[in-house]
């Protein structure tokens, strides 16, 4: 589902399509942060020094973690929260992206149905007379299975017929191109636009070209929104040309925007298939299919064909284009990454971009969850420090060498499972010992514990944390459940589907330990994360030692 904030900061807009064909709403909403309840309240708020709008309070029965009533405090533009959150000391949930926001107040589930996926690159010129300019697109859609290619020539436009694989479209000026690809665009309504590294270098591109050819680039977005983007009294510029957008920005509001890099590497170290050394498209494809961009041209130099290929080898040059494309597709459709992330994001019900980092996922997830409102994040000048995980020497250990008939376990989600164990949680840290009792002086090794700090834990009710972890492994039994039964009916397309949530609920369990350890942010908890990763070496030594009693 699509869930972009309007350019005016108080209205979202959603989309989704219901039997092919794109619905939308477009809904007001309030941005507003929380503050305590004895707090002072301030008429209104400075935006600049022409504006100043005011503040309006709500009571209800808010609290902070520590019991604190709450009151909130609504303002008329979301982006006016970041400036009036500073009149006081301390803020709740001033830190929420207004999309977020959103989400977790109006949203309960997303709807399920097939998004209409472009895939989608350009090439443009590098040196000469054309120097930057863009020289051919290309794009697939997965809706009408077609590919399209746009090309243009500055003197002979008719040099070029495309064969019957796909739509190409010539033209005799960049302009004219580039206003062909926006029109099939709007016509076509995409959902999602998917490029290898888009965010950083094709969109920018795209935008500053639209920019400086007089082209207006908001025809893109169904809600004329583009970040970066603003009108002027000659046409429109373009901020971010240099610097592109970061690589889980959605700048295009009303589509969704994804570096398919991003979503490919995320799914590969998930699958413990160790680093890859780079994350060019010809190396992946090179890995995956053992084939690259290869490319039959009468330049021996790559750079050569770069400069000269678009006018003096133009059928390998637009094919090169094309093959770009045709690996997108082929690494998206067998791997499923785009499908992957649109799991996530229904799980969450939330905007596409918070489906990529823990801090994101792991936030929205607890927001939804838990009985009180999390204090807003701030700068941290020194981070503390605690133990993490073990560090296993086995020159130290005397376990070097050769070892023959050798056994193997593993823990199913050790720092998920240590949260259970010991009832570790926000709401559950107890002044009082408890049985629940962890020793975050565990060593790091199998030497002696020699020093002890205990952290106790209550045991009277199950935490937010260990609740949430609970649950998601009951979900995610019950996915692999409908997964195995699709796999045994050979229903190929259910068995991804399957695989894709499973998938998305480990991810999200796995963003539990890097929120409470991410020191800054306003679910952040040293003691929490010392605790988890204590738990976790306690066991770990535990289960060394049994092995250890085991030895004939």
């Amino acid at each position: 589902m699509i869930i972009s904030k309007c350019i005016d900061e108080k209205h979202i807009y959603t989309a989704w399509r219901e039997n092919g064909e794109r619905k939308f709403k477009l809904e007001a909403h309030e941005p507003y942060f929380f503050i305590e309840d004895d707090e002072f309240e301030f008429e209104n708020y400075t935006v600049n020094k022409y504006i100043s709008r005011s503040f309006t309070y709500e009571k209800g029965d808010w609290v902070s973690l520590q019991g604190k009533s709450l009151k909130k405090v609504i303002v008329e533009q979301a982006t006016d929260i970041y400036k009036s959150r500073k009149m006081w000391n301390k803020t709740y949930e001033a830190d929420v992206p207004f999309g977020f926001r959103y989400a977790i107040d109006n949203l309960n589930e997303l709807p399920e149905y097939k998004l209409r996926k472009w895939y989608w690159d350009m090439e443009w010129q590098q040196g000469g007379e054309h120097h930057d300019k863009i020289t051919t697109i290309v794009m697939y859609d997965n809706y009408d299975k077609n590919y399209y290619q746009w090309a243009w020539f500055p003197n002979d436009p008719t040099r070029v017929s495309f064969n019957d694989d796909y739509e190409g479209y010539i033209f005799d000026n960049e302009k004219e191109m580039i206003e062909s690809f926006i029109n099939v665009m709007i016509d076509k309504d995409p959902d999602m636009l998917i490029a290898w590294f888009g965010l950083k270098f094709d969109l920018p591109k795209l935008l500053e070209r639209c920019c400086a050819l007089g082209i207006n680039p908001m025809r893109m977005s169904p809600i004329n929104r583009i970040e970066g983007v603003k009108k002027t009294g000659n046409g429109f510029v373009f901020s971010k040309a240099e610097s592109g957008f970061s690589p889980i920005q959605q700048p295009l509001g009303g589509r969704i925007t994804l570096n398919l890099d991003l979503a490919f590497e995320r799914q590969w170290n998930d699958s413990q298939r160790g680093t890859l050394p780079s994350m060019s498209l010809e190396f992946v494809s090179q890995t995956l299919f053992g084939e690259g961009k290869s490319k039959e041209t009468i330049f021996e130099d790559p750079n050569e064909f770069y400069r000269r290929g678009w006018l003096e080898d133009t059928e390998a040059y637009l094919k090169y284009a094309l093959i770009d494309v045709e690996l997108l597709v082929k690494i998206d459709e067998t791997n499923f990454c785009s499908e992957a992330i649109i799991a996530l994001q229904r799980l969450l019900v939330a905007p596409f971009e918070a489906c990529f980092y823990a801090s994101h996922m792991g936030s929205i997830y607890f927001m939804r969850n838990a009985d009180w409102i999390c204090k807003t994040g701030s700068k941290v000048d020194k981070r503390e420090t605690y133990d993490g995980a073990m560090i296993y020497d086995p020159l130290s250990e005397g376990t070097n060498g050769l070892h023959l008939n050798v056994a193997a376990f593993d823990f199913a989600g050790l720092y998920p499972s240590m949260m259970i164990a010991r009832n570790i949680s926000f709401e559950t840290k107890s002044e009082e010992p408890t049985e629940f009792a962890v020793n975050i002086a565990t060593p790091r090794d199998f030497s002696p514990v020699t020093r002890k700090h205990m952290l106790y834990y209550k045991t009277d009710k199950l935490g937010l944390l260990p609740r949430a972890v609970l649950e998601l492994k009951e979900l995610r039994n019950e996915y692999k459940r409908l997964m195995r039964e699709a796999r045994e009916a050979g229903n190929d397309s259910e068995v991804v589907k399957w695989n894709n949530n499973q998938m998305a609920v480990k991810r999200l369990m796995a963003s539990f330990y890097g929120i409470v350890a991410f020191q800054g942010f306003g679910w952040a908890d040293v003691n929490l994360a010392a605790s988890i990763t204590a738990s976790a070496r306690e066991a770990i030594r535990l289960a060394a030692f049994k092995a250890k009693e085991m030895k004939v």
